[in-house]
């Protein structure tokens, strides 16, 4: 398993969690409220981690702009 989570500036914490097989989590909070979140159990169509990153990173960024 790994586990990673970031305190960002402006009260973002971004997380990522991964399991054995296709198990995964990767979410952006600011205090409680889940602002992104990708993960297995939600659907997110898994195709490589590169295609994971880019797809989460985007929409994290888009998100942390909107504040």
């Amino acid at each position: 398993m790994y586990e990673e989570r970031l305190l960002l500036s402006g009260g973002f914490t971004m997380q990522a969690v991964i399991r054995e097989g296709r198990d995964f989590v990767l979410s952006l909070r600011k205090g409680e409220n889940v602002l992104v979140e990708y993960s297995s159990a939600g659907g997110y169509e898994f195709k490589s981690v590169e295609k994971l990153r880019y797809d989460f990173q985007r929409d994290a960024e888009d998100a942390i702009r909107r504040g």
